[in-house]
Order: C-alpha cells, then structure tokens, then sequence
C-alpha cells in the first residue's frame, strides 16, 4: 500500500517530464505511526517495474524480481540496508521538522523520489530529485543549473541551506548524471542479457555402433531445458542417463543426455530425442543417417 501512494504523489508531479526509454526510480516514504502502516519504506523501480523493497517493519531489503538477485554483488543487500536504515532515521527527523515549518500538530506524510533516465537510442540521460510532504510538491532539484528549487515558502529554508552547500550539489549531480545511469545500464543490460532467448544445436552422437547414443544440445540460452527420449512416440525412462547442463565460455549452455540402446534395437524402433527450450522444440530421430560417429568402421 505504501508503494502505492508514493506512485500516485510523484506520478501526477512527473509524468510529462519523463520521455526516456529506461529509468531507475527510487521512492522513499515517512508515514506518521497513527497509520497503521510501516513508518518508512523504499522501492526501486526498473522502467516501472519495483525491483527491491524496504521497510520499517521488516529492516530487510527484498528482491522484487528474481532476475536483480544475479545483477548484484552478494554484499549489495546488506550495504542497502544499512543505508536505509540509516536514512529512516533522518526521514523520521525530516518529517518533524516539516510539520513544524507548517505549524501543524501532527505530521504528514513525508516522501523522496529520485530518478535518471537514459535513451538507449540517442544516449541522452536525465536525472531528477523531488521531495514531497503531505502530497504536495516541497523541493526539486534543478540539474541543469545545480540548484534547489522551493515551489512553498515552507521549504526555502531548506533551499537556501542545501544550495550553500558546494560538495554536496557537485555529489548530488554526479550522482544522478554518472552513478545512476550507471546502475541503470547495468541492470537494462542484465535484464536484456537475462531475457534473450538462443535456441539449442542439436545433435546425436555415437562413438561405436554398439556404444549409447548422445544427444548433445548445445550453445542455448537460458539454460533451463529438458532433453528426453521416446521409443515409437512414447517417453523412456529406463537406459537413458542424464548429465547437468554445463556452461560454455560464450555465456550460453550446454547438456547431454545418453540413450543405452542395441544396434538391433535402434533399427526395429524409431527413437527419438526431444530437447525442450522456451525458444522452441527440436526433435532428431537417431537413424543412420541423423547419427554422427567417430567408429572407424563402416555400419552395415
């Protein structure tokens, strides 16, 4: 519920700023306890798709999406932790601070969204950074002029302060033109890379003509595929002996799965191997001629 407010305050500010193909979002959110709900949260979000959560409750950060598990080192989690925790603290501060600045006796909601954005066909990069408090727009960051901007009387105070900070300014613009989009280009790129879809070469091997044939699949991707054989149209499980699926150095896959069959046997049935890949089916029938064997010898 709390991602869910933060969308409707910052999608109404926004929306027709952004215009860039990618973006990496962050919402962070301060609720006052009277709600019921976790006093603070953060989400991220990949090209509007939450891709990590906090919250107050919990004090754990959670994947969204399995896929950003493997885009991450392993200690990410834990450094994000400790990072939002530590800005809960100062979101729980900010929150009072703002309910002063507007004379009220109970806080509002206090909120943070901070954004870059990159056109993968023009290269062109944005970034933005807005604060909002009770729903209403407190304080932007102008980018191109490095500077904050107070659309409220209440948050010049803050404007002035934050201005007269140098470091910090050149920080916060380095941050949204450089870090960001760095971030963003590496969880686009894993994703797209996650995404792709390589079909399996396949083949069937023998070394000898009384030795199991192979069916070797071979330069796919992802690696989740299923290799099986059938005897006239039905499924075997007997004989057949199943290897792992094994990385090539190229970034795509490889699995074999052995077939113990008699020459006999191999011409009286039609066998064949299916391997099962979501880029599609593909079905080799072992018969002399489908079969590639490194035997010295002629097959008769």
């Amino acid at each position: 519920m709390v991602g869910q407010i933060q969308v409707i305050w910052l999608c109404l500010s926004v929306s027709t700023v952004y215009s860039a193909t990618h973006s990496l979002k962050y919402f962070y959110t301060a609720l006052p306890q009277s709600t019921g709900l976790p006093e603070f949260s953060a989400v991220a979000y990949l090209d509007e798709q939450p891709i990590y959560f906090y919250d107050s409750s919990t004090k754990q950060v959670v994947a969204r999406q399995e896929w950003v598990k493997g885009a991450v080192d392993a200690d990410f989690w834990r450094r994000n932790k400790q990072l939002l925790m530590d800005t809960e603290k100062v979101f729980k501060t900010n929150m009072d601070t703002a309910r002063k600045r507007f004379n009220q006796t109970s806080a509002l909601a206090l909120q943070k969204m901070y954004s870059c954005e990159w056109n993968e066909e023009t290269g062109a990069t944005d970034g933005h950074e807005l604060y909002g408090y009770g729903g209403e727009d407190f304080l932007s960051f102008d980018l191109e002029h490095e500077r904050w901007i107070a659309p409220v009387l209440q948050g010049l105070r803050t404007k002035l302060k934050w201005d007269a900070d140098g470091p910090k300014l050149e920080a916060k613009t380095h941050y949204l033109t450089h870090t960001c989009i760095e971030w963003l280009k590496k969880y686009v790129s894993y994703q797209s890379m996650r995404d792709r879809k390589v079909p399996p070469q396949v083949s069937l091997l023998q070394k000898e003509p009384s030795c199991r044939v192979t069916c070797h699949a071979t330069g796919f991707y992802p690696d989740a595929t299923m290799i099986f054989w059938r005897r006239d149209g039905v499924e075997i499980h007997d004989d057949v002996e199943h290897e792992e699926t094994l990385p090539n150095g190229d970034g795509t896959y490889q699995k074999r799965t052995h077939l113990t069959v008699s020459p006999e046997d191999l011409q009286k049935h039609n066998y064949t191997c299916t391997v099962q890949h979501v880029s599609g089916d593909v079905v080799l029938s072992a018969n002399r001629d489908s079969i590639r064997s490194n035997s010295r010898h002629t097959q008769s």
